[in-house]
């Protein structure tokens, strides 16, 4: 079956071929996904993306955490338990899920921040 892509060779000495490596590792694309960005003038990727998307990892992460306490939270609250703890255990959820609440904010702001410059590179 034809296609359309075409191999290209080139020559690199060790120092050059490292640094390709290097790069591309950093961009966390392909030598050769690398190499056509670069020769099409198109917008790499970011460090400050790559690490606001491993802290919309980690907010999640934390969301997940909070979720799975507030059911053992509701579980607990299922025993017969003094009308004293009952209350505690009523706050303790209330702010389970404001702290939830919280973090599904930031995770969409930081979201939204992102969102245009991936738009920008896809649209290049």
């Amino acid at each position: 079956m034809a296609t359309e892509r075409h191999v290209i060779k080139t020559y690199l000495n060790d120092e050059e071929k490292q640094r390709i490596d290097q790069l591309a590792h950093q961009m966390r694309l392909s030598r050769s996904e690398l190499l056509k960005r670069l020769l099409m003038n198109t917008k790499l990727p970011s460090a400050a993306d790559f690490a606001a998307w491993q802290g919309i990892r980690d907010l999640l992460k934390v969301n997940a955490d909070q979720a799975r306490l507030g059911n053992l939270f509701k579980l607990a609250l299922d025993e017969p338990l003094s009308a004293d703890l009952l209350k505690k255990f009523d706050g303790l959820v209330r702010d389970i899920e404001t702290t939830q609440a919280d973090l599904k904010v930031a995770i969409g702001e930081i979201r939204d921040q992102l969102q245009p410059s991936i738009r920008k590179q896809a649209k290049s």
